[in-house]
């Protein structure tokens, strides 16, 4: 008898489970263009974490300390921005520089 209830039980909480492919991101959409090129990110600052496209692939990146401006950094890449101008670099190479926002 018991076994039925667990069972019953188990399967009433994966009725409550589901899975969805997207993921939805709260903050704020900063628009940047950069040397021909845009930058759309998504500013979280309760979380210290920005969103953002690089090379096709979407990246989060978390807030890391920086002399000026503000920094946010994975392992493999690093969001630079100070008032209305950003950067992006892969390691310690610039990638995507010159970046004015446009918003």
């Amino acid at each position: 008898m018991m076994k039925k209830f667990l069972a019953g039980l188990f399967v009433m909480g994966l009725a409550g489970c589901t899975v969805t492919t997207e993921q939805r991101v709260d903050g704020t959409a900063l628009n940047y263009q950069c040397e021909g090129q845009s930058l759309s990110v998504i500013l979280n600052n309760e979380k210290q974490q920005v969103n953002v496209i690089i090379a096709g692939e979407p990246q989060l990146l978390h807030q890391v300390v920086s002399a000026s401006g503000a920094k946010y950094s994975n392992s493999k890449y690093s969001f630079w921005s100070k008032g209305d101008t950003a950067m992006v670099m892969k390691g310690d190479d610039i990638i995507i520089n010159d970046c004015k926002l446009v918003q």
